[in-house]
């Protein structure tokens, strides 16, 4: 789910990357988190949407390592078993 939810982030993002670099991608970025907030919270609605998004790749990161680390522990313990099993 964090998988879609990333990727649905950068499918978001891409359109502005193409048309202006990330330039553009940060301009959007900028506009995505001022929309609908007050003229003097638009330095501090950037700077938490920057955070948030800051977050959300290391908790992607985390549980890709997380997910790497599990398969290669199970599979080790499959290759134990199945040499016991003979």
């Amino acid at each position: 789910m964090v998988g879609v939810f990333l990727l649905l982030i950068l499918v978001q993002l891409a359109p502005p990357l193409i048309r202006g670099g990330f330039s553009g991608v940060r301009n959007h970025i900028t506009r995505v988190a001022i929309a609908g907030v007050s003229p003097e919270r638009w330095g501090t609605a950037v700077l938490r949407m920057y955070e948030a998004l800051s977050a959300i790749l290391l908790l992607v990161c985390i549980l890709f390592l997380t997910q790497r680390y599990l398969a290669r522990k199970l599979a080790s313990g499959n290759e134990t078993r199945d040499r016991t099993a003979r």
